[in-house]
């Protein structure tokens, strides 16, 4: 079957896509052209969701391939997955540092300003904040795979002292 892990986080990472993409689409056109010369706070959005973009995209097509390679195994021995693990955990939590930013600055924003860019904004917000809570998930989830299979493992203490004579 492969990695469960990975599966889970690539069903996350559509849904992240998805969201991204609502929030560009909630970004109000009259405010982001009126002020986008001197505001960084629209220029700071445009990035983390262009990087959470690329981010998702990359990883669900590295996903696949390594679904493809670990189905075409013959000897069925279970790939290891750590330094991905390791390198998920690390993108996983900037990402839920730029989102709360961008939560923030959609909570700011929709405080005060007029009332249809603020409702913009507010939802802009909320869905920042799902963005988040996904992102804290992918994170959980391949710390759990980390903690269960390096820290926790039993059999890991035969391999202890190996370079020992």
């Amino acid at each position: 079957m492969g990695h469960p892990e990975l599966l889970i986080c690539g069903i996350i990472k559509i849904l992240v896509i998805l969201l991204t993409i609502a929030v560009l689409i909630l970004l109000d056109p009259d405010y982001v052209t009126a002020y986008i010369s001197v505001n960084y706070e629209i220029v700071f959005i445009y990035i983390v969701s262009a990087l959470t973009l690329l981010y998702c995209l990359v990883s669900i097509v590295m996903y696949v391939l390594m679904f493809r390679r670990e189905s075409g195994k013959e000897d069925h021995e279970v790939e290891r997955i750590t330094n991905c693990s390791l390198s998920e955990i690390v993108l996983a939590t900037s990402g839920i540092m730029g989102w709360v930013i961008v939560c923030g600055i959609g909570g700011n924003v929709s405080q005060r300003t007029i009332i249809e860019t603020g409702e913009r904004f507010g939802w802009l917000a909320a869905c920042a904040g799902i963005n988040t809570a996904m992102f804290l998930g992918i994170a959980i989830v391949f710390c759990l795979h980390v903690v269960n299979n390096k820290i926790i493992q039993r059999d890991r203490g035969d391999y202890m002292y190996a370079n020992r004579t």
